[in-house]
């Protein structure tokens, strides 16, 4: 089930919200596959995105990133499986669906989701073990490859401002 804020119906909110507009308010749901990035304050209020965009600060708890995926075709129930590689050894998650590799970089994790208005969405969020670099993300949906995101992650302090509109990952790095 996707975060309530990243539901389909909220794409005209969080266009309002993020551009303070009304303008916005006529804008359509992103069309395309994209990566995503957000900022959570203390209290796990958005501040910030979310935001096209594949650089992840390397905030625990504070930042988060995704990805999202057109699925043509009525929403229904699909087989997701997501293959998740990060640039070093890590602390996952675990639970139903969801194997980690013997090296601690790599997880696959294999649901069964529904599409909402078309489209599938994945979010994980930073903690304190994830390590600075290279991050790779393979989609598959009903067993067929849909997808591949490559996200740079960087360390930055913790209270230094940035600007997710401003960054940009050195390598260019760029999803689907």
């Amino acid at each position: 089930m996707l975060p309530e804020f990243l539901r389909p119906a909220n794409y005209a909110l969080i266009l309002v919200l993020a551009l303070g507009s009304a303008a916005a308010q006529a804008q359509q749901p992103p069309a395309g596959n994209y990566p995503f990035v957000y900022i959570l304050d203390a209290n796990g209020i958005i501040v910030q995105g979310p935001e096209r965009t594949n650089v992840i600060p390397l905030w625990p708890v504070r930042s988060c990133f995704g990805w999202s995926v057109v699925v043509p075709g009525p929403d229904r129930e699909v087989d997701l499986v997501e293959i998740q590689q990060l640039s070093g050894k890590t602390r996952f998650d675990s639970g139903p669906g969801i194997v980690v590799n013997a090296d601690s970089d790599t997880t696959t994790r294999h649901v069964r989701q529904r599409t909402e208005d078309g489209r599938l969405q994945g979010v994980w969020c930073v903690n304190d073990a994830d390590p600075p670099g290279q991050y790779k993300y393979k989609i598959h949906i009903d067993g067929q490859f849909r997808a591949e995101f490559t996200y740079c992650a960087v360390r930055f302090p913790p209270g230094q401002p940035i600007d997710l509109k401003s960054l940009a990952c050195k390598n260019n790095f760029e999803g689907s």
